[in-house]
């Protein structure tokens, strides 16, 4: 009898209620004691409970005859502070584990006793809100159940309740009657407020209070030495408070502490009341591990946040001041070898890779590459410069998973000789040349090799690389290093750049064309590669993958494409950087030198070329054709200067559509000719000498339509680099005043010769010192109108003209007066043709100062300097 009474009662769930911040109710579930139920808040549970607390009498009878008999047992649940915000919740209680099935108590008749959840909306007070902090101010809202009158204003207290200030709030247009609709918004600066602040609205805290701002961390590693580490450190929004900062070497944690010394030039920088900036600045010891003659990385980052300070990740390499007696006495360890993983009889890839103290990249290299790459076929051949790490050892032990053929070098070798040698033992049909600093991210080997075997007008395959950097990597950003490399100017030449998504015009995903793509990842046919002369030893890590793209382009006539959409990660620098002797950094200086001379002249052709044609190859540039104009007139109509120039600007736009034409009058800073190509000056009051912001290839052309003795007799006629004239009459009455030809604008001409797109203007600077003797005056005179008179565009230069402030030049034409002058020194550059014009000097005559120029008796003549630069022109790419 008893089982089968039991057996009629279902689970049962009384309904709840909250009764002075407590949450009441009961439960029963058959053959349980006691009854377990869990609470939920807004969909998320809070707590589980059993019912074993004794319930009230009022309670009890507030259940009547709802729930069996006998139950005199419940739960208690504390409501958490968050509910008693004024804003509306949801409770919900459910039982657990009810051991009788639903199905069997309604068979039962008894379905009517078991609520299994009970549900109570609560919300406390007739008002809630929410508060944020975003950007540089506090802002959030209040909702009321009904229309205050008067609206209340909001009150702001510190972190212990003090009262700070009242801020009214702003009522917003709502719906009548409806709860919960009558809403008013603040938004607050944050200045001299406290941190965190807390918000009430008559006795309600609104949500997200105590608020304060999120950190707005900054920082800087700045110097690193034997003696002491320098930085700065602080939350922007909060420079008053000390930061947590710990010190990292090679990853491993090594230090915590604190900013110890005050930085006032960080506040007079940032514009901070010193007493507003706390202890910011820092100054270490370093550990004893960075004296032990090994390179480590440092790091400074913010505690608990993994954010580096900028300038961490710093490589450091300190000798040892001592040598140990094994060091002295013992053999260097030999390394055991391995089961080696057989070469392939056939490779069709031969991956080949320069290592230098990698052992952890090699790790990550290798692991992404048996991870993602789906082609078999290949071999592995690491060239290894003397490394001091367990390089060897690690490689020894991949070489059972992967087919590595090492060289092992005594000495640090430059990328162009190892690569060669690499090169030569190759087996495949392609060569990849890998950094080890990369990590595979996809399988893009098929895709590469699908491309070189469809077209073989393409040459060299590089791919989109992203950077990282410990820095980049805390703020989980991809930052693309590389989407190709075009050239751009720099002091006086044109130099590589590795174009980014920053770049406007550059295909970031989806390949295109470039003139050169990074060594870091580099894919050609072997046969292309022996063809175009390999990588040029004369360099030492720096611009050897730049010359060979363009020697290859150049020798074979095939493209270099960026695939883009591929892309590997790029542990960029440590290559380039990595366990590098003091001598050897002094070598990385020749470098730009021997690109320049290889070059130099050429990349100026070429940019003149690409310029005008608008290609968007070489550079990405746009020709922009600036004319200086005068302002309208005072009642708004145009002047005949400006109707001259927008007729004549017509004329130049249709002749080169990638051209951009801006217009410079005197309200707008006429002066600044940042970002100009060629200033057409239709003012003569004008004065070139002037101008600001002006790139080192500026041309300046004197356009005269009118007032053609005015134009005469102003101080700066004879500077400009070319002249246009409106009119026959003009030429012919100012023809007597200049050597340089004055040419005729016309509507298929509007530039006259010295713009044409695929003859760039022969440019020759004059180098004079500072005094030139009366008795050769008129011999520099006469060879600059010589030259001008051929076309060419020719200006004085000091001897001691410093490279970044000195024109772009084709010519350096120095002359030589007397033997003494040659006490003078001039400096060559690798990027121009150095003529030395010494009648009394032999040319055979040779001199460590005189490096690099060519001496000459006789005067030299426009058309001979076109020939000699035709001749280096063509030793362009020359490859040892």
């Amino acid at each position: 009898m008893t089982k089968s009474k039991k057996n009629t009662l279902a689970p049962y769930l009384s309904p709840i209620i909250i009764d002075n911040g407590l949450l009441k109710g009961c439960a029963f579930i058959p053959g349980t004691e006691p009854a377990e139920v869990a609470v939920h808040i807004d969909g998320k549970i809070l707590t589980k409970v059993w019912c074993e607390f004794p319930l009230a009498d009022s309670y009890q009878h507030s259940l009547g005859e709802g729930g069996p008999a006998g139950l005199s047992k419940g739960f208690l649940v504390p409501l958490p502070a968050r509910l008693f915000d004024g804003a509306p919740h949801e409770l919900i209680v459910r039982l657990c584990n009810p051991t009788q099935n639903t199905a069997e108590a309604k068979s039962n008749g008894s379905a009517h006793h078991g609520l299994l959840e009970s549900k109570l909306a609560f919300q406390q007070g007739d008002r809630h809100g929410q508060v944020s902090f975003m950007d540089d101010h506090f802002e959030g809202w209040v909702a009321f159940s009904h229309r205050p009158n008067p609206l209340p204003q909001l009150i702001l207290g510190d972190q212990e309740e003090h009262f700070c200030k009242q801020i009214p709030l702003i009522p917003l247009p709502t719906e009548n009657g409806q709860p919960d609709k009558y809403l008013a918004t603040f938004r607050i600066p944050l200045r001299d407020l406290p941190i965190p602040s807390r918000f009430f609205c008559g006795d309600i805290e609104l949500s997200g209070s105590p608020c304060q701002p999120t950190k707005k961390l900054i920082g800087y590693l700045e110097k690193f030495d034997t003696q002491i580490i320098h930085g700065w450190a602080f939350d922007l929004h909060q420079p008053a408070n000390p930061v947590e900062l710990a010190l990292k070497i090679d990853g491993q944690m090594v230090l915590h502490f604190r900013p110890n010394i005050r930085r006032p030039d960080i506040a007079n920088y940032l514009k901070l009341p010193e007493d507003k900036l706390g202890i910011v600045g820092f100054q270490l010891t370093p550990p004893e591990i960075l004296f032990d003659g090994k390179e480590h990385r440092i790091s400074v980052e913010f505690s608990g946040q993994n954010h580096p300070l900028r300038g961490s990740g710093q490589l450091i390499k300190i000798p040892k001041n001592y040598l140990t007696l094994n060091e002295i006495a013992s053999q260097p360890e030999k390394v055991r070898q391995a089961k080696k993983l057989a070469r392939p009889n056939q490779p069709t890839i031969s991956v080949i890779i320069l290592n230098r103290n990698g052992e952890q990249l090699l790790t990550a290299l290798f692991e992404s590459w048996k991870i993602k790459n789906s082609l078999t076929n290949t071999e592995f051949i690491i060239v290894d410069h003397a490394s001091e790490d367990g390089s060897l050892r690690l490689l020894n032990r991949w070489q059972s998973q992967l087919p590595l053929h090492i060289i092992p070098l005594p000495f640090n070798d430059s990328f162009s000789a190892s690569c060669n040698r690499a090169a030569e033992e190759a087996q495949g049909k392609f060569l990849l040349f890998l950094n080890n600093d990369i990590v595979w991210l996809q399988d893009i080997l098929p895709a590469m090799v699908d491309t070189l075997e469809a077209d073989q007008e393409i040459g060299i395959l590089g791919l989109k690389l992203i950077k990282s950097t410990s820095h980049e990597q805390s703020f989980n950003q991809t930052v693309v290093q590389h989407l190709g490399v075009r050239f751009k100017l720099s002091n006086a030449a044109y130099w590589p750049y590795e174009a980014t998504a920053d770049d406007i015009n550059e295909a970031e995903y989806s390949a295109q064309s470039v003139p050169v793509v990074t060594g870091a990842v580099m894919f050609c046919r072997k046969e292309d590669f022996f063809n175009a002369g390999m990588f040029d030893p004369s360099y030492f890590y720096g611009f050897e993958d730049v010359e060979f793209c363009l020697r290859l382009s150049n020798r074979l006539g095939k493209k270099v494409i960026c695939r883009n959409d591929l892309l590997a990660l790029h542990h960029h620098g440590h290559t380039r950087l990595s366990g590098r002797a003091t001598d050897i950094f002094d070598r990385l200086i020749s470098n730009a030198d021997v690109l320049q001379s290889h070059a130099g002249l050429w990349l100026k052709q070429r940019y003149w070329v690409s310029l005008f044609t608008g290609d968007q190859h070489l550079t990405i540039d746009k020709l922009t054709i600036g004319f200086i104009i005068d302002e309208s007139m005072t009642n708004g109509e145009t002047t005949r200067l400006r109707t001259d120039a927008i007729k004549l600007a017509k004329q130049v736009q249709h002749r080169y559509p990638a051209a951009r034409v801006v217009f410079l009058p005197p309200s707008r800073g006429w002066y600044n000719v940042r970002n100009i190509h060629i200033l057409i000056v239709g003012h003569p009051e004008y004065d070139i000498g002037k101008m600001i912001f002006r790139r080192e290839d500026l041309l300046t052309f004197a356009w005269i339509r009118n007032e053609a003795a005015l134009w005469h007799r102003m101080p700066w006629w004879s500077l400009f680099d070319g002249y246009l004239a409106a009119s026959p009459a003009i030429i012919k009455n100012l023809a007597s005043t200049i050597s340089s030809p004055i040419v005729q604008t016309t509507a298929t001409c509007p530039l006259g010769p010295l713009c044409g797109p695929q003859s760039p203007p022969l440019r020759i600077a004059l180098l004079t010192p500072h005094k030139i003797p009366a008795q050769h005056q008129a011999r520099l005179k006469s060879l600059q109108q010589s030259l001008q008179a051929a076309g060419a565009v020719v200006w004085h230069e000091l001897l001691d003209t410093p490279e970044e402030s000195a024109r772009l030049a084709d010519v350096r034409l120095a002359h030589c007066f007397n033997k003494s002058t040659l006490k003078i020194e001039p400096h060559s550059y690798p990027h121009t043709l150095n003529i030395l014009w010494a009648p009394y000097l032999k040319p055979t005559h040779s001199g460590d100062h005189l490096t690099g120029w060519q001496i000459i008796n006789q005067m030299p003549q426009a058309e001979w300097l076109r020939n000699e630069i035709e001749k280096k022109l063509g030793n362009s790419f020359c490859s040892s």
